[in-house]
C-alpha cells in the first residue's frame, strides 16, 4: 500500500469518525429539555391551613404563630416566613442549602401533628409541601365571552377542564373565578322562634338527611347484590319537604320555616379578558415532563377545542411560561450563531485565506455540537445559563485552533511537507494549548462548588463552557491538523479568486496587516524599554476600574422585553369586591385607549383572594386587583416595555384612591421583585406598623424611587360586639354560643356538600 493511499484512508476515517460525533451531537440536542433556568431544587417547604370566615390577625394569633413556634425547632431552618389573610394562613420555611427535604417535611408534620389539638376546632388540616417549581402554573387560560359567570364556570369545570387534563403531561387544572351555583336555605327567624329551634339544629339534619350509605351485600343462590341506602337530595323539593321537627305528632317541614332556592354563591374572584367576563384556568405540568413540549401540546388542544365552543365564547392564554423559554433560547442561539460568524470573518480578515478561515470555521459548530452530547450525558437542559455559557464560549473556541494551524504554516515555511507540518506543529504546540485551556477552565469550574441558589443557576452554565472548551482542544489538536494537511496546498496566504473586489480589499488587507505588525513591534520595544511607566500605568488602570465599579453597578438579572407588563392597583383596605370590579374596568378601558390596538394582544383583569392554593399565593384581594398586560413582540411594535410602562404610569397616576405599583412582580426566588427592599422586624404589631409608615412616608418623595409598596396591609375595618357575661351567664349562655351565634345568623353555615 502506498503511503499516499494509507494517508488518505485515515483522512477519511478521521471525517467519518467526526460525522458519526456530528450524528450524535443533534440526537442528543433532540433529546435534550428546553427550560428557562435549571432544575432547580429550593430548599423551601409551605404550610397551609384554611380557617374560613376569620380575620387575619385571628390567624395570626390563633393559627400562624403556634405553627411557627412548633416549625422553629426543627433542624437546618434558615428563615421562617408567614403571611396571614382572610380566611389562610401561609407559613413558608426556608431550609440551609443541601437539607435533606423529603426529610425535613416529614419532621414538619410530626411538628404539626403534635401542635394541632391545641388549634382551634373549626381550623382545617395543614397541608405540608414541599416547593417544587412545578408547582407554579406553566400556563394561564381565561375563558370568556358571556355575561352568565354560572353558566361560565360550569362549562369550564365541567368541559374544558377535563379535556386539558386529558393533554400528555399536564398534571392538573384549577378553575377559578366566574359564579357557582349553590343551594341557599334562608330560615325566617321568627318562625324559627315559634318552633323553638336553632341554625344548628337545622344543619344537623340536612348534614344527615344527605347521604348515600353502602348497606352490605345480600347474596341470593343464583347472584349477589349491593345495598346502598340513597339519601342524597335530588332537587329542591326533597329539601323542602325534609322532617325538622315533629310537634304533637305533626311533622315541621323545612318548608315552613325557610325559604330554599337556587342562587349563585358569593364572589371570591373576578377575571376580565378584554373586557368580557371570565374565568382562570391554570395549568401545572407533572414534574418530569418538559415545559415547552407540555405547553406546545396544550396550545394544539386548545386549537381543537376553539372549534368545539359555545357561539360568543373564547378561551386565550394570559400566560404562557414556553413563550418566554422559547424566545430567551432563540436569542441566546441568534447571538452566538452572531458571534461565531464575526469570528470567521475576523479570521479570514487577518490569516487572508479563505480555506484557512473555513478550516477553522468548522471547530466552532463541531464543538458546539459534540458539547450537547456531554449535556445530555450530564442531564443538563436546554436553558438560559447553559446556552449562555455556549454564547460565551463561541468565541474562545477558535482559539486552540489558531494557535495549531499557524504553527503548521510556520513548519509549512521551513519546508515540511504538508502532513509531516501537520505533525509537527500539533506536537509542538499540543501541550501549551491544553495548558491554556485548562487555566480557562480552571476559572469557571469553582462554580461547581458555590453553594445556594448563584451555585445551581451558574453550575449548567461552568459546566457547558467546560465541555465547549475541552471539545475545542479536541478538534483544535486532531481534526484540524488533519483537514490543514488535505486541504491547505499552498503556502501563499492571501485570497486569489474570480472575484476582484475581493481580490483588492485583501491587498488592502494585506498591506495595513503589515502596517499594524510594524505599529506593534514599535510599542513593544517602546513598552519594553520603559518597564516601570508600563507597570505605573497598569496599576493606575487597575485601581481606576476597581474605583468606578460601584458607579457601574450591579444587579442579579437584567430586565428583559418579555412583551408584558403587570400592573397591581390597591384600593383603600376595605373596599368590597364589587367596587373594585368597577374601578378595574375603569382602569382597563382606558388602559384599552393608551395603547395602541396593534401594541398587545390580550389585556386580564384579575381581582378577589380566589380560591384554594390561589388564595393562599395570591397577590390580590377584594381590594386590590392585577392587570396582566400580553404585548405583540419587540419587533412588531415600537415603544418598547419600558417605554409603555412610563406612559401607563403618566396616564394613570390622576386616579383618586388607588395606588399603582407598575413594577410588581411575585417571584423573587430568581432575582425577581423590587431591587430594594427593607425588612422590618418587631414583636409589637403595632409599632412595626407606625415605623413601616414612618419610613414610607421619608422616602416616598426621593425621585429616584418608584413603586414604593408596604406588603403588610391594615386589617378590615370590623364591628366589635362585646359581650356582658353576667346578662349571658344568666341566660346559661357563654362567649364562645354567643360568638358562634353571630357567625351563624350573619355568615350562614354549610350544612352539606
Amino acid at each position: 500500500m502506498k503511503l499516499t493511499d494509507l494517508s488518505v484512508n485515515r483522512s477519511i476515517t478521521a471525517i467519518m469518525i467526526f460525522v458519526a460525533l456530528l450524528v450524535l451531537g443533534f440526537v442528543s440536542y433532540s433529546k435534550m429539555a428546553l427550560d428557562f433556568f435549571p432544575d432547580i431544587e429550593f430548599p423551601m417547604a409551605v404550610v397551609i391551613t384554611e380557617y374560613p370566615d376569620v380575620g387575619p390577625k385571628e390567624i395570626e394569633s390563633n393559627v400562624t404563630r403556634p405553627l411557627e413556634e412548633s416549625l422553629a425547632g426543627i433542624n437546618n431552618v434558615d428563615n421562617i416566613t408567614s403571611t396571614s389573610k382572610e380566611g389562610t394562613s401561609l407559613v413558608m420555611i426556608e431550609f440551609t442549602w443541601g437539607t435533606d427535604m423529603s426529610l425535613a417535611v416529614s419532621d414538619m408534620r410530626e411538628r404539626i401533628d403534635i401542635i394541632k389539638r391545641f388549634l382551634p376546632e373549626d381550623v382545617e388540616n395543614p397541608i405540608v409541601m414541599k416547593f417544587d417549581i412545578s408547582m407554579i402554573p406553566i400556563m394561564v387560560l381565561s375563558v370568556s365571552g358571556t355575561s352568565d359567570l354560572s353558566y361560565l364556570r360550569d362549562y369550564a369545570e365541567d368541559s374544558l377542564k377535563s379535556l386539558i387534563e386529558q393533554t400528555d403531561g399536564v398534571a392538573s387544572a384549577y378553575v377559578s373565578g366566574g359564579q357557582e351555583e349553590e343551594v341557599k336555605v334562608e330560615l325566617i327567624k321568627n318562625r324559627m322562634d315559634a318552633y323553638n329551634l336553632s341554625i344548628d339544629r337545622i344543619v344537623q339534619i340536612l348534614g344527615v338527611e344527605n347521604l348515600n350509605i353502602a348497606g352490605g351485600d345480600i347474596e341470593t343462590p343464583m347472584k349477589k347484590f349491593t345495598l346502598r341506602t340513597q339519601g342524597e337530595f335530588q332537587n329542591l323539593d326533597e329539601i323542602r319537604n325534609v322532617v325538622v321537627d315533629v310537634k304533637n305528632n305533626t311533622p315541621i317541614y323545612l318548608k315552613d320555616l325557610a325559604r330554599v332556592y337556587m342562587a349563585p354563591a358569593e364572589k371570591n374572584e373576578i377575571v376580565h379578558l378584554n373586557g368580557e367576563n371570565g374565568v382562570i384556568m391554570r395549568i401545572n405540568k407533572q414534574s418530569d415532563k418538559n415545559t415547552v413540549i407540555v405547553a406546545r401540546n396544550v396550545i394544539e388542544r386548545l386549537e381543537k377545542i376553539r372549534k368545539t365552543l359555545p357561539k360568543g365564547m373564547n378561551i386565550e392564554p394570559i400566560f404562557n411560561q414556553a413563550e418566554y423559554i422559547e424566545n430567551s433560547i432563540y436569542n441566546v442561539v441568534k447571538n452566538a450563531a452572531q458571534g461565531g460568524l464575526i469570528a470567521i470573518l475576523v479570521v479570514f480578515v487577518f490569516l487572508r485565506n479563505l480555506r484557512s478561515a473555513l478550516i477553522l470555521g468548522l471547530s466552532i459548530p463541531i464543538s458546539i455540537i459534540a458539547t450537547f452530547i456531554m449535556m445530555y450525558y450530564f442531564d443538563l437542559s436546554l436553558n438560559m445559563m447553559s446556552m449562555g455559557g455556549l454564547a460565551i464560549g463561541v468565541g474562545m473556541l477558535i482559539d486552540n485552533s489558531i494557535v495549531i494551524m499557524e504553527n503548521i504554516f510556520r513548519f509549512r515555511e521551513k519546508g515540511a511537507r504538508s502532513g509531516e507540518a501537520a505533525r509537527l506543529g500539533a506536537d509542538e504546540m499540543g501541550m501549551a494549548i491544553t495548558a491554556s485551556t485548562l487555566t480557562t477552565v480552571s476559572v469557571f469550574l469553582p462554580f461547581l462548588f458555590t453553594e445556594g441558589l448563584a451555585g445551581q443557576l451558574f453550575r449548567d452554565m461552568a459546566l457547558t463552557i467546560t465541555f465547549s472548551l475541552l471539545c475545542s482542544l479536541l478538534v483544535a489538536l486532531t481534526l484540524i491538523p488533519m483537514m490543514t494537511s488535505r486541504y491547505i496546498t499552498t503556502l501563499h496566504r492571501s485570497y486569489r479568486g474570480n472575484l476582484s473586489f475581493l481580490n483588492t480589499i485583501m491587498d488592502w488587507s494585506d498591506r495595513n496587516f503589515h502596517r499594524l505588525e510594524n505599529f506593534y513591534v514599535k510599542v513593544i520595544n517602546r513598552a519594553l524599554n520603559h518597564r516601570k511607566r508600563v507597570i505605573a500605568y497598569t496599576v493606575a488602570a487597575l485601581i481606576t476600574a476597581f474605583a468606578l465599579l460601584p458607579v457601574t453597578g450591579m444587579e442579579f438579572m437584567l430586565e428583559q422585553d418579555e412583551a408584558r407588563l403587570t400592573i397591581l392597583a390597591k384600593l383603600p383596605v376595605g373596599t368590597n369586591l364589587d367596587t373594585t370590579e368597577k374601578i378595574m374596568t375603569m382602569i382597563e378601558k382606558r388602559t384599552m385607549k393608551i395603547l395602541d390596538e396593534h401594541e398587545y394582544r390580550v389585556v386580564s383583569v384579575r381581582a378577589g383572594y380566589g380560591e384554594g392554593f390561589s388564595a393562599a399565593f395570591g397577590d390580590t384581594t377584594d381590594h386590590s386587583g392585577k392587570m396582566d398586560i400580553r404585548l405583540v413582540p419587540i419587533s412588531e411594535r415600537d415603544r418598547s416595555q419600558q417605554e409603555l410602562r412610563e406612559v401607563l404610569r403618566r396616564e394613570l397616576k390622576d386616579i383618586p384612591g388607588v395606588d399603582f405599583n407598575f413594577s410588581y412582580e411575585q417571584n423573587t426566588m430568581l432575582g425577581g421583585g423590587s431591587a430594594i427592599s427593607i425588612e422590618i422586624y418587631g414583636y409589637d404589631f403595632d409599632k412595626s406598623s407606625q415605623y413601616t409608615r414612618e419610613i414610607y412616608e421619608n422616602i416616598k418623595s426621593m425621585a429616584s424611587l418608584k413603586d414604593i409598596d408596604i406588603s403588610r396591609e391594615e386589617g378590615l375595618p370590623e364591628k366589635v360586639i362585646r359581650i356582658n357575661r353576667d346578662k349571658a351567664s344568666k341566660m346559661g349562655l357563654n362567649a364562645s354560643q354567643l360568638a358562634n351565634m353571630v357567625k351563624n345568623y350573619v355568615a350562614g353555615k354549610v350544612a352539606s356538600i
